[in-house]
């Protein structure tokens, strides 16, 4: 038995160490380009801290170089990056080290996603031993979890960016892991502190991880109804409570020494979440239905069609299971998946990764549901399977290739964009090699500007088209997330004829334009002219890279354009045609033909 244990441990190593190898894979998608907008600014504040050399200055926010001055995300993740950056002597003021400290981001992005999927293994295997149908098979739950979890397409994903989202996720599971372990422990007060502490690291990552005091009083509330000592149940939430605090302040010291900035930033970022600040990479959420969108995306993208139908499903066998006991460590679980996923769900921005932090649990779940199944139809006796005795081994492979096959092939699928050049560089060479130098290009903005830095070429050999916006300054690229009005029909008309090309690295715009008809008639008639070669230009490359294996391609066009934006996105190049057909007087009656637009 001791050998069989060994063995197991030694099992879960490997299916660590595997994921850590699948999530380190292709870490320079980018070529150097630092093509993730999230990660940039996060990469910016990195290199403009620096040490206060006082302690009045440390405490002055407005003076001290340790303040990120920068709360949308957590200022843990930016400290972490800049310790381990000059532990490995980067200089964080010099430019050449930029893209070298992103790439060590991406390194501690997959390790914390590798610590993930041994955390999720473990809380799987310290459940399925408190559950009498799962006692025998614990090791069988927990080792599915990280086979599961290691294969985990939007997993995988964002371990390859120095985004929160893996971090985040990480300290989540550990603190769900440390509250189930308190619930019967012998030593209740050890983890109720290393969850107040591994909590308070949470919320200095991301503060969208406060609901995890959820979770916490569940684990409390359990706590309770076995032991009924309530002097040793406040103390431990008291210290829970005093080392959430020192952990938070402690890594994010500026939340405090500088809160009217931290609140503001923080309001704003809820304030985008519910739709009520109006920022352009968000309206490609107009019209999506709540709940409905998101757990579209995390059956066909996100987990995967096999382990998403498991989870969804065993989540109904999980509240059977608590309608029978409800006293069962289980509900710790139940509950911050429910009310974070509602929470959530309920946003009008919705982007997958928003959901990240219940991904591990629902694996968890579904690798428990899984196995019960699996239990289920070994011991189901009827007259044919005694005749065929063979049939449940065949229902239960097939089960196994549909969560477990799937998973890993919809993650190596995913996984394998990382073996090509990103769509921007093919499209960046393609420029080179077939735009002439000098020629004028455009972009559209809010997106990046075509081409980037190939080998011996670089972007200075084009010149990017420049106009003069509303108030009067210089600018360059289309501004076609601009409202839909009669001067920016004739900017557009004034400005096509005198460009070579229009440069589209991604189809951000294209595709979240059109979900707004109202808004942007002007701008969705200029797509449908482009599109069909109707204003001069037509279509002389386009790139994709979709998710690919065993020359199956998975077509994720329809997915939520942050599953493809950043590192596969479409990239489409409009030249003009060599007699370009028209005046800026007939382009502008193209344009606004039937349109009542207003002049400004």
């Amino acid at each position: 038995m001791k050998l069989i244990a060994r063995w197991q441990f030694w099992m879960l190593m490997a299916l660590v160490l595997l994921g850590c190898g699948l999530r380190l894979y292709g870490l320079n998608w980018d070529a150097g380009n630092s093509f993730h907008p999230d990660e940039r600014q996060i990469l910016f504040h990195v290199t403009a801290l620096g040490w206060p050399t006082s302690w009045a200055e440390f405490i002055n926010p407005t003076r001290s170089p340790l303040n990120p001055q920068f709360f949308a995300y957590g200022s843990f993740p930016i400290y972490l990056l800049a310790a381990i950056g000059r532990v490995l002597g980067y200089n964080l003021h010099d430019a050449k080290d930029f893209f070298p400290l992103t790439l060590v981001g991406r390194v501690v992005s997959a390790i914390f996603d590798s610590g993930t999927i041994l955390v999720t293994a473990c809380l799987a295997g310290v459940l399925a031993r408190k559950t009498r149908q799962l006692q025998a098979q614990a090791w069988s739950v927990a080792l599915l979890a990280a086979a599961l979890l290691a294969f985990t397409p939007l997993h995988l994903q964002l371990s390859h960016f120095y985004a929160v989202d893996t971090l985040l996720a990480f300290f989540v599971v550990l603190t769900v892991f440390f509250c189930v372990l308190w619930v019967d422990s012998p030593r209740p007060f050890l983890w109720a502190l290393l969850a107040g502490m591994s909590y308070g690291l949470a919320m200095a990552t991301k503060f969208s991880a406060a609901p995890l005091v959820l979770p916490l009083l569940c684990a409390a509330w359990l706590r309770w109804q076995r032991y009924r000592r309530f002097f040793d149940l406040a103390l431990a939430l008291f210290g829970a409570a005093i080392l959430m605090f020192v952990a938070f302040v402690g890594t994010q010291p500026y939340a405090l020494l500088d809160m009217p900035a931290f609140i503001q930033q923080v309001s704003e970022q809820g304030n985008l979440a519910r739709g009520t600040l109006d920022l352009p990479y968000v309206r490609q959420f107009a019209g999506t239905l709540p709940f409905i969108y998101q757990v579209q995306n995390l059956l066909l993208w996100g987990m995967g069609i096999g382990a998403g139908t498991s989870a969804l499903i065993g989540c109904g066998w999980l509240a059977w299971l608590l309608w029978r006991n409800w006293q069962s460590s289980w509900l710790i679980l139940l509950v911050w998946v429910l009310v974070y996923s509602i929470i959530v769900s309920s946003f009008f921005v919705k982007f997958m990764r928003y959901l990240l932090p219940v991904y591990p649990f629902l694996i968890v779940i579904a690798s428990a549901f899984v196995i019960v199944l699996l239990q289920r139809i070994r011991w189901w006796n009827r007259p044919v399977l005694e005749r065929m005795p063979w049939l449940k081994s065949c229902l239960q492979v097939i089960i196994l290739l549909f969560v477990l096959g799937g998973t890993m092939f919809q993650g190596l699928a995913l996984l394998n964009v990382y073996s090509e050049p990103n769509t921007r560089i093919q499209a960046s060479e393609w420029i080179y090699q077939h735009i002439a130098p000098g020629s004028v290009l455009t972009y559209e903005q809010w997106d990046d500007a075509l081409p980037f830095p190939v080998g011996r070429h670089t972007p200075d050999e084009y010149k990017q088209a420049t106009y003069t916006d509303v108030s009067g300054q210089p600018t360059t690229g289309l501004d076609l997330y601009g409202d839909d009005t009669q001067a920016k029909a004739q900017q557009l008309a004034n400005l096509l004829p005198t460009v070579d090309a229009i440069t589209m690295p991604t189809d951000r715009l294209d595709k979240s334009i059109p979900r707004s008809p109202g808004r942007y008639p002007l701008t969705i008639r200029y797509y449908q002219l482009l599109f069909s070669g109707q204003l001069g230009f037509h279509l002389a490359a386009q790139f994709e890279n979709h998710p690919h294996l065993f020359g199956i391609t998975l077509d994720d066009s329809n997915a939520d354009e942050s599953y493809s934006v950043f590192d596969h996105p479409t990239a489409r190049i409009f030249v003009r045609d060599p007699h370009y057909p028209y005046t800026p007087q007939q382009l502008l009656a193209k344009l606004t033909s039937g349109l009542q637009l207003p002049e400004k």
